[in-house]
């Protein structure tokens, strides 16, 4: 089946049904065949040792009675054999066949000839029965036989025989027989129990498997649709050729696209729009509701970094160099803000604006903000260290940063839309990083007064703070480091982004 989306003859979106209903074989019931096969064959492997292992015990046990048995027949016939008293020998082996567990008792001259016997013993001769494979560790032989006229397809009897011999002197040999069909029968319930159980288990496995794989593929359903439109738009599309499953059909798609079969803007309408990994997959998980000015009110915190006299800095540098500088540094910037489970909202100029605590809640926001201002602070000095020993000039960053109530959503046009955190607490952060001097770190008093950051930070008091648009002064800190605990991850961090800036 070709992969190809048939463009040839147009025919109305209208008419078309939903990609995903025409899909041959869904990926929930590829989903639900896995994993029932997987299934199946572990739970037969399981059954399959569990099995071998109880025939093996319970051999075991059979092989250890038997032998104790037949070792103490052995031991009690010694005298009536060397005495040819043959009344006493029946006695004895009347009196042992009498036991629930022994089918059958015999003993034997040196010869091979039968002298006495009880219950069930085999047919063939004891001298052919003494071969090197039926012997036992203890000397002791096990023969498997079956009974006349059985149409078991196993030997559902077991013999031990035992030498009667006094200072090797073999008078004669002792038997003891028993029956496996009760070892059988456990072994058959053991294999019936686990088929059953497999049976059961495969089934529930395979319905749950397609609900989740039904409800996990929606997102799937709605980027199948959303390509589907995308590659009508101007150019109808005709589904006579779809692939086996959604994911096939969404490669297709979009290998289609890629060649220039549809609207690249219709792409980038949906993909274009998102500025990290962690905003994509919240989006694309809701597609219908990827709206300008959608957004949610959260509570996050917000750093800026900015490069402290970046316009004298750049007066003495061309272009390239200054791109080349800003390069750097913004990524410094980036890496440590992944360390800290923040996201780089956008790059202002010569300023980054990182926000904490969203898409993705984290209780932790504001102690992570800090550890990555700190980390940035920290990775400057040592970068700074460097660039003197090369006779280049130092880059030094202030950082400012606020936690509050915020709106994030998408800004924008239709044609370009932005991921991006607005509010009152934005701009506090923003003027805090104005007040913060080169190398410095300022924050509020409600950042620094709270549960998750107290105890964790050293600051330095920096004084009330008269900022515009607040009627009232803002008491502010200084951070000086984090405390002990800190020290080493903060100073591994440094060591893995400088690493990793000079491998690139």
């Amino acid at each position: 089946m070709s992969n190809a989306i048939n463009t040839s003859t147009p025919t109305s979106i209208s008419q078309t049904p939903s990609v995903w209903q025409s899909i041959r074989l869904p990926i929930a019931y590829k989903l639900a065949f896995i994993l029932t096969l997987t299934m199946t064959v572990g739970m037969a492997i399981m059954g399959t040792v569990i099995t071998t292992n109880q025939y093996r015990l319970m051999k075991e046990q059979v092989d250890d009675f038997g032998t104790t048995i037949v070792n103490q027949l052995a031991a009690a016939a010694q005298e009536p054999l060397f005495t040819d008293d043959l009344v006493g020998l029946k006695v004895l082996t009347n009196n042992l066949s009498n036991e629930s567990d022994i089918k059958g008792v015999a003993v034997y001259t040196n010869n091979g000839e039968l002298m006495v016997a009880q219950g069930y013993i085999p047919q063939a001769s004891v001298k052919n029965l003494l071969t090197e494979d039926n012997r036992l560790p203890n000397d002791t032989f096990r023969v498997e036989w079956k009974k006349p006229g059985s149409h078991s397809e196993k030997a559902e009897m077991v013999a031990f025989v035992s030498a009667i011999q006094f200072q090797d002197v073999v008078a004669g040999y002792a038997m003891v027989s028993f029956s496996q069909v009760r070892m059988f029968e456990v072994v058959r319930s053991s294999v019936k129990g686990i088929i059953l159980t497999t049976v059961i288990l495969s089934l529930l496995m395979s319905f749950i498997a397609i609900v989740m794989g039904r409800r996990l593929s929606r997102p799937i359903h709605s980027l199948m649709n959303a390509a589907s439109e995308a590659l009508s738009h101007g150019r109808e599309e005709k589904n006579t050729a779809l692939s086996q499953d959604e994911l096939s059909y969404l490669a297709a798609s979009m290998k289609t696209l890629a060649k220039g079969f549809g609207e690249r803007s219709q792409i980038e309408s949906i993909f274009s729009r998102f500025v990290s990994k962690s905003v994509a997959t919240q989006l694309l998980e809701k597609m219908d509701e990827v709206t300008i000015g959608g957004g949610q009110q959260v509570e996050a915190t917000v750093v800026f970094v900015d490069i402290v006299g970046f316009t004298s800095l750049s007066e003495n540098m061309s272009p390239k160099d200054v791109a080349a500088m800003l390069n750097e540094y913004f990524s410094f910037f980036y890496e440590c803000s992944t360390a800290f489970l923040g996201i780089v909202d956008k790059f202002i100029g010569d300023c980054a604006m990182v926000v904490f605590g969203t898409p993705t809640p984290d209780a932790n926001h504001r102690l992570n903000a800090i550890a990555y201002a700190v980390a940035v602070q920290k990775l400057i000095r040592v970068v700074n260290k460097k660039r003197q020993e090369n006779g280049l000039f130092p880059v030094n960053v202030r950082i400012g940063m606020n936690c509050g109530l915020m709106l994030a959503g998408l800004l924008g046009a239709n044609e370009r839309l932005e991921y991006t955190v607005i509010g009152d607490a934005v701009n506090l952060a923003s003027r805090l990083a104005d007040k913060a001097g080169s190398g410095q770190i300022i924050i509020p008093s409600s950042i620094y007064e709270h549960p998750t950051v107290k105890d964790k930070v050293c600051v330095q008091h920096h004084g009330s703070l008269s900022l515009k648009g607040k009627a009232t002064e803002i008491e502010a800190f200084r951070v000086t480091n984090l405390t002990g605990e800190y020290h080493e991850t903060m100073r591994e961090l440094v060591k893995k982004i400088l690493h990793e800036a000079q491998d690139q």
